[in-house]
């Protein structure tokens, strides 16, 4: 048969339907002979099974059969369809069809899906531009800039890890609080939750650079790839080794994957991401202390919300000893305390220099704060058109957050050096003083403070910069039709595309050292803005509501801290259900007092 001798407008029958759906699709699917492997046998070769009833039958790959009932039960359903008909939905829909198929694949091909992301190709065209997209609203950048300084957090009132947010000029803008207990641990096997467990542990000693880095490489792909139907993006380990351009390890002269401790060095900072809790200051108020009589400012915070949710995991596993070896990849979005700096109208979209990406988070520390304090300067002042007003050096420094070991002449001396250094790079166009500096006033008293500190210094992008950020960077080509995803799903659930009896995990070939599982964790996410607590009814004797654990608390004569503590639950957490302010309902916690209720009924 020669595919081109078949006519556009011609009304096609089974047999032809399947070779007209491999062909105009398997442009997508370039990158994946193994699957198109496969998929040429489905479509060019026809089954008794197939003859007899004109559809697919249970020996077709679950994938191919995914993207028939695709354009048969979804985008065409009860339509004759023709080539031009599938090529144009290819066309239109070639994002959607990606995002479906990304399951199947995992299924079906774990052992080489697993080192795969489907991010590959935004991930390549930031590194031909040498930037990506970013959020350039300052309250963004300094929710970004707080999970780089780990030695801020401390122990607040409500027992977690706090710290202020605080703009340039000392203003408190907001308060995060760090909750790796309430990161929704999935229920996972003992391996895989020993795993997770340990990337949450290292939550606070994983907030620096790298972290920040993440968090931008994260709302970048959000931005600009498909997401599922409850928002989430993948996110894989390979996103940001390879945008950090981190070399793959080698023997032999052959190049072999990325190592291990890169992969976790990745993700346990993503898990970091997970754990940080913020508020945002709403308006100014005075209080009174009645126990100290003095007063106190203080901000009113809106609701803590934390920054990012976490959906399902991808585990590798050893091939030889079944042992978990690490996570791959994350389903991951920005909830809604990011989003709107992200989307909508209002949003303030600027480029970030792929070279902060790309330096050093221990010795070159300064430079990507410096760098990424700059783009957003630099978007701000082209809009204003303010590029040529200078910054006070004592701001710099603030950035620079240079270690308090130096001193006044050797914080000068770095400064300088990391000015140098970003232009030798070409992240920026030039720097100078605004005037000479005095040298003979360098090293005397007061120097630092009083004079040098006190000087402007001009910093300048490049014109090609300037350029981008007048544009409107981000178009809208990357869209996912959720409707057709939601009517797959259905289709999933009415046994039409995986067969009953089907099970892909005894036939799947391992020929790499790992291969894959997906697990769930999104039991623990709920809906936001639910203004009551819920009631959660587990048996037809007991009910968990606020009264009812009240209730038992005061019967028993306990203390809120104790029956936490009996629990297994935040004393914190206790006490905002009971007053009926958790506005996220946590099956985990429900569970737990539940239980605790039955318990002490017994008793």
């Amino acid at each position: 048969m020669n595919y081109e001798d078949i006519p556009d407008r011609l009304i096609l029958n089974y047999k032809l339907l399947k070779v007209v759906i491999y062909e105009e699709t398997k442009g997508l699917f370039e990158d994946r002979p193994h699957v198109l492997e496969h998929w040429h046998h489905d479509a060019y070769q026809m089954t008794e099974e197939e003859t007899r009833q004109q559809a697919p039958c249970e020996k077709m790959r679950p994938s191919f059969r995914a993207l028939f009932y695709l354009y048969t039960q979804t985008l065409f359903s009860g339509e004759h369809i023709t080539k031009h008909m599938i090529r144009d939905a290819v066309d239109r829909y070639k994002d959607t069809i990606k995002l479906l198929l990304a399951g199947h694949f995992m299924q079906e091909f774990p052992n080489i899906e697993i080192k795969r992301s489907v991010n590959e190709e935004k991930i390549e065209e930031a590194l031909d531009r040498d930037y990506i997209y970013s959020s350039m609203d300052m309250d963004f950048h300094l929710m970004r800039d707080i999970v780089t300084k780990k030695k801020e957090y401390k122990e607040g009132d409500t027992g977690y890890l706090a710290t202020e947010i605080i703009d340039n000029k000392g203003q408190v803008r907001g308060m995060a609080e760090l909750r790796p207990n309430e990161t929704g641990v999935p229920q996972l096997t003992a391996d895989q939750q020993e795993i997770w467990l340990e990337l949450i542990e290292s939550t606070l000693n994983s907030l620096d650079e790298m972290t920040a880095d993440l968090f931008d490489l994260i709302t970048y792909l959000w931005m600009v790839t498909p997401k599922d139907s409850d928002g989430y993006i993948e996110f894989h380990s390979n996103d940001a080794l390879r945008l950090r351009n981190l070399r793959k390890r080698t023997a032999n002269g052959r190049e072999l994957d990325y190592r291990e401790e890169d992969r976790f060095n990745i993700m346990k900072r993503v898990a970091a991401l997970s754990s940080i809790w913020v508020s945002l200051g709403d308006q100014k108020i005075k209080v009174i202390n009645a126990e100290e009589m003095q007063d106190n400012e203080l901000y009113k915070f809106k609701d803590f919300q934390r920054m990012f949710e976490i959906g399902k995991i991808r585990v590798a596993y050893d091939k030889k000893t079944g042992e978990a070896r690490g996570i791959y990849a994350v389903q991951v979005k920005p909830t809604s305390i990011l989003t709107p700096y992200l989307e909508g109208p209002n949003r303030s979209i600027g480029l970030l220099d792929l070279k902060i990406f790309q330096y050093s988070h221990f010795t070159q520390r300064e430079q990507k704060r410096l760098a990424r304090y700059l783009n957003l300067q630099w978007k701000i002042r082209t809009v204003r058109r303010s590029l040529n007003q200078p910054f006070k050096v004592s701001t710099i420094l603030k950035i620079l957050d240079i270690s308090s070991r130096y001193n006044g002449v050797q914080i000068r001396d770095k400064f300088e050096n990391v000015l140098d250094e970003l232009q030798k790079d070409d992240v920026i166009k030039t720097w100078h003083y605004t005037e000479e500096i005095d040298e003979e006033m360098v090293g005397r008293k007061g120097w630092f403070k009083n004079y040098w500190s006190k000087i402007n210094v001009i910093i300048l992008p490049h014109d090609s910069l300037v350029k981008e950020n007048q544009k409107n960077l981000i178009s809208s080509d990357h869209s996912v039709d959720e409707r057709i995803i939601a009517r797959m799903q259905k289709l999933t659930q009415d046994n039409l595309l995986i067969a009953s009896h089907e099970d892909p995990t005894p036939s799947w070939e391992f020929v790499q050292q790992e291969t894959a599982s997906t697990i769930d964790t999104k039991q623990n996410i709920h809906i936001l803005d639910k203004p009551e607590q819920q009631t959660f009814d587990f048996t037809p004797d007991i009910k968990l509501t606020p009264s009812s654990i009240k209730q038992m608390i005061d019967s028993l004569g306990m203390s809120i801290r104790q029956s936490a503590s009996e629990i297994g639950i935040a004393h914190t957490t206790l006490s905002r259900y009971i007053r009926g302010e958790n506005k996220r309902q946590n099956k985990n916690n429900d569970e737990k007092m539940l239980n605790w209720l039955k318990e002490k009924a017994v008793k």
